[in-house]
């Protein structure tokens, strides 16, 4: 490659290297990533090293004449160097804001409150609160809404079962789902469903059920291997049902039935008492053969944290960040790739810039609680302080007309509204923004330093690794980068020079 050129460039100007340049050094060079494209180049020899390291100088200038035209293009084009007057945080802002206004209808229905299990991490209120027939017709209106969000309407709805354990409403969510389908297919939508569920409470024939429901992926929860599992989700007094099969002996058998069927997320709900049963529990669906049916079972090692403001007793629980990642990295030592292992801060498995949103901040996506009230987001439910709205309930005959949801004016309501992670003073300024949008909104709604801090040191801890495995390179050192890295500080001097024996 050449660095250097003496032949004249089509446009003489300066450059900037862009603040989302990242260097990983690996055995064969040193990896150039820009976290704003999602480019990688590959660098090897001395002269190239040093000016890979030359690139994460920012806000270094460079000019176009110390580089031949075609590196300079490639520069260019992958985002790794800006014309030296640009924004780079205005193309992120507009690229979120196109995000939150395409994002596709997504409809969260919780059945009930209900919930036959007791685990003690629960940070959702187990009421008897449920929706019934007479909510159905103010749920229509309610996803009218939503397909016809802003004039311009979606051409698809998803709706994501969710409770509460939402199959002990199963009256509601078949009547639910029959109604939505039909709304869907006479306005020319496409449908779709998912369901979160604890796999207790299915009916025989499950394979009939996603399929009549149109369910594409079920979530089913675990908390360990059987010992473990049954003593963290117990029965609550009343639920448990006739005959001797465990909580863990039923969802283990509707997992083995639903593979045939549609896609099994296994949620493996990890802190430091059961942390032990992560790797056998792998071994266990390896022996099951999960991994190689019609539909490969994909698994979720989730670290149980404090989810909501009425959690927080989980943080004399919680593993740490870096515990968690390492027993991740067991995982992927021992399988491979022989089995799918979802990080959910990267869902495609390579850090890609972001171009999808939460649920939560779209235009065209809703919560609807158990009470019949609105949220932004599924971790809210039941906090009825966090509520933005009301389903219209009524004894009218469903021929009637009934109005609108009926938003109220609250703060919650107007904060998710405006919510934008490139004017938030930490994020602004963070090199990982353009992959990580902030992490959860949630979090910063409740000014939740402390889970703000641990999304920063996920990056920072694992960023190499992803970039690294993705074009099949060894790492030279696994430590973390530092914050400074993170959080880059001009350079002394108004107008800072990039050379390319820079280091």
């Amino acid at each position: 490659m050449s660095v250097t050129s003496d032949a004249p460039m089509a446009t003489q100007q300066d450059w900037r290297v862009s603040r989302y340049n990242f260097a990983f050094p690996v055995s064969d060079g040193i990896l150039l990533y820009n976290a704003n494209s999602g480019s990688v180049i590959r660098f090897a020899g001395q002269a190239e090293i040093e000016f890979a390291w030359a690139l994460t100088q920012w806000p270094a200038v460079l000019s176009s004449d110390v580089l031949s035209e075609q590196l300079l293009v490639q520069l260019r084009d992958s985002g790794f160097l800006v014309p030296e007057h640009s924004d780079e945080l205005a193309v992120i802002r507009d690229r979120y804001w196109a995000a939150r206004n395409e994002a596709p209808a997504v409809l969260t229905v919780t059945t009930t409150m209900d919930c036959n299990l007791g685990c003690y991490y629960c940070y959702e209120s187990r009421s008897k609160d449920c929706l019934g027939e007479g909510d159905l017709t103010g749920l229509l209106e309610h996803v009218s809404t939503l397909i016809e969000n802003g004039g311009k309407p979606r051409s698809s709805l998803h709706v994501d079962w969710y409770g509460g354990e939402p199959l002990l409403n199963m009256e509601f969510l078949d009547s639910a789902s029959r109604a939505i389908q039909a709304y869907c297919l006479s306005q020319d939508v496409k449908y779709s469903a998912s369901i979160i569920s604890n796999g207790t409470e299915w009916p025989d024939d499950p394979c009939h059920f996603v399929r009549h429901h149109k369910i594409r992926q079920a979530q089913i929860s675990f908390d360990g291997l059987k010992r473990n599992h049954d003593r963290r989700r117990r029965y609550r007094k009343g639920y448990k049902p006739h005959g001797e099969a465990s909580s863990f002996e039923l969802a283990i058998a509707l997992v083995d039935q639903l593979l045939d069927a549609t896609h099994v997320d296994v949620r493996f709900n990890i802190d430091k008492n059961n942390q032990d049963d992560l790797l056998p529990f792998f071994r266990m669906a390896q022996e099951r053969g999960w991994f190689n049916r019609r539909f490969p079972m994909t698994i979720q090692p989730a670290r149980l944290s404090s989810y909501s403001e009425t959690s927080a007793f989980m943080r004399s629980h919680e593993l740490t960040v870096d515990q968690f990642d390492k027993l991740r990295k067991e995982v992927r030592n021992e399988f491979g790739e022989l089995v799918t292992v979802e990080e959910s801060e990267v869902p495609d498995g390579y850090p890609y810039p972001r171009t999808s949103v939460c649920a939560a901040l779209s235009h065209s996506s809703s919560v609807v609680g158990a009470e019949g009230k609105l949220y932004r987001c599924g971790l809210q439910v039941g906090e009825h302080g966090r509520s933005v709205g009301s389903l219209p309930r009524t004894s009218e005959p469903a021929g009637n007309k009934l109005s609108l949801p009926i938003i109220e004016d609250r703060n919650d309501e107007q904060w998710w509204a405006n919510f934008d992670p490139t004017t938030q003073p930490k994020c602004s300024v963070c090199s990982f923004l353009p992959i990580c949008w902030s992490g959860c909104p949630k979090k910063h709604l409740e000014n939740d330093d402390h889970a703000i801090a641990e999304q920063g040191a996920y990056w920072r801890s694992n960023l190499p690794r992803l970039v690294a495995d993705r074009v099949d390179a060894d790492l030279v050192s696994l430590a973390p980068l530092s914050e400074s890295l993170q959080f880059r500080s001009a350079f002394d001097g108004a107008n800072p020079t990039c050379s390319t024996n820079a280091k």
